[in-house]
């Protein structure tokens, strides 16, 4: 993403609105031009006539342009709303904010940076990012699509976790150990990216054996097939890793090439855990992932390292952090995401298409003016501009989000003097009850959380009776 990146950099451009004057407004053709950027510098949809003439504020202008040599480039850069990518399939009412609008979205619907993607009741999204990963949303949630960087070794990832249940699952480039029971998120499919679904064979279910609806070992062991035979071909083009910078309400975790799960409660605690390889189903040995938390507080600047295979719990304030023994329900929402080999052979098929140009090594130039994307630097050197934003970003999020929390406590205090309750989120069924339904879904679509009073035909088969009895 293109910005300012120094903390004194950026109070002094607060100090003005730079307007760009007619005779200034071409670019020189010696500049660098991105990907689809218009030859004018001047917002004319956001354009105020009474500032734009303005003596006053156009000889402030001037003085700022002749102190900052870059400030056509900076202008460039801090109107880029780099593309980050696209929904893959949403389930029920999925919206995309942008600006003072909103819309609904579906597959291929494009996703940029600022932009804050919500989901309603009942409703989930899996969106691909143009890195490879994939980001799962459950019902009532919300994120925001901070900054995706382009790097020339490691590309980075900002995301602002606002509520709810998301899953994070960075691309690893490794095959996947086959498992046999039929696909967890079932309730994607079929997907609307017809390529990635598995040629439709109809299975006959036996109602005295159950197992043998879960399992069937020839349409999953050939799904996965399909998908590590995608991995194998696109291991052919270079691959760069991605570091992940996730912001809660109430604390950051910034970790590299990881599978994490979040549940963000509005004004309550947040729960999260970096998945292990093998809960992911990767094979062979790896060196499980790691990352760094980050707590709030003015001055509070500890951290704490945070290893895979274990969840932590954050209070509501964002002052400790502790492993959780045991996830709970916490499970059930885990459980979901074991198993999906389409979603994975999508991402697979999607990469091919739209993520090489990230993972490629190309100049500055190439990158702006082929794909509309600014180049950063170097992660290995500590002075090069990915270093000095992601300093920038740790104590600016910490101090930001700190507030934030005031402000809120302080809203929370008001409506309680007056007699209001303050109702904060809480985990319940409600993030992963129509997705489990729909794995257990079945023939006629009778589930086990349905609370449909009426009798249907598969409550009359004897399997159902036999359940029904055990209640």
């Amino acid at each position: 993403m293109g910005r300012i990146y120094g903390q004194e950099e950026s109070k002094s451009e607060e100090k003005v609105k730079i307007y760009v004057s007619p005779d200034e407004q071409l670019i020189n053709p010696s500049v660098i031009n991105y990907r689809g950027e218009k030859a004018s510098l001047i917002d004319w949809g956001e354009l105020e006539e009474s500032s734009f003439l303005d003596l006053d504020q156009w000889r402030v202008g001037i003085k700022v342009k002749q102190n900052t040599p870059r400030w056509r480039r900076n202008l460039q850069e801090r109107r880029l709303r780099e593309k980050v990518g696209y929904v893959l399939e949403c389930v029920g009412e999925c919206r995309v904010y942008r600006g003072i609008g909103h819309a609904k979205v579906n597959f291929l619907s494009t996703v940029r940076e600022g932009d804050e993607l919500q989901t309603m009741d009942d409703s989930y999204v899996w969106v691909y990012m143009l890195d490879g990963t994939l980001v799962r949303l459950s019902p009532r949630g919300s994120l925001t699509f901070k900054e995706f960087n382009v790097g020339k070794s490691t590309n980075f990832m900002f995301l602002r976790l606002n509520a709810g249940n998301t899953l994070v699952w960075g691309r690893h480039g490794e095959k996947f150990k086959p498992q046999t029971i039929k696909e967890t998120d079932s309730l994607f499919f079929p997907l609307s990216f017809s390529k990635a679904n598995p040629p439709s064979r109809e299975k006959r279910l036996n109602e005295e054996n159950l197992f043998d609806f879960l399992e069937d070992k020839n349409d999953t062991i050939d799904k996965y097939k399909r998908l590590n035979g995608l991995i194998e071909q696109n291991k052919s083009f270079t691959r760069k890793k991605t570091e992940y910078f996730l912001v809660m309400p109430n604390g950051t975790v910034k970790a590299e090439e990881v599978s994490a799960e979040f549940v963000v409660l509005t004004g309550n605690k947040s729960f999260f855990k970096l998945r292990e390889k093998k809960q992911i189903g990767l094979e062979g040995d790896f060196q499980e992932a790691r990352g760094t938390f980050y707590h709030r507080g003015f001055n509070n600047t500890d951290t704490r390292e945070i290893v895979a295979g274990q969840w932590y719990e954050v209070d509501a304030k964002g002052r400790y952090m502790r492993e959780k023994p045991e996830p709970g329900v916490l499970a059930m929402g885990e459980f979901v995401t074991q198993n999906i080999p389409t979603i994975l052979i999508a991402r697979e098929l999607l990469f091919q298409k739209y993520s090489l140009f990230a993972h490629e090594q190309m100049n500055e130039r190439e990158l702006a003016e082929e794909h509309g994307y600014r180049l950063w630097g170097s992660r290995e050197n500590e002075k090069s501009d990915y270093q000095q934003r992601l300093r920038f970003l740790i104590e600016y999020t910490r101090r930001v989000e700190t507030t934030n929390l005031l402000v809120a406590e302080q809203f929370k205090k008001k409506l309680e003097q007056k007699g209001e309750k303050w109702n904060s989120s809480e985990y319940t069924q409600d993030f992963y009850r129509k997705a489990m339904g729909d794995f257990y879904n079945y023939r006629e679509g009778a589930s086990i959380f349905s609370g449909v009073k009426e009798s249907l035909n598969s409550e009359r088969k004897p399997f159902w009776k036999k359940i029904k009895s055990k209640k």
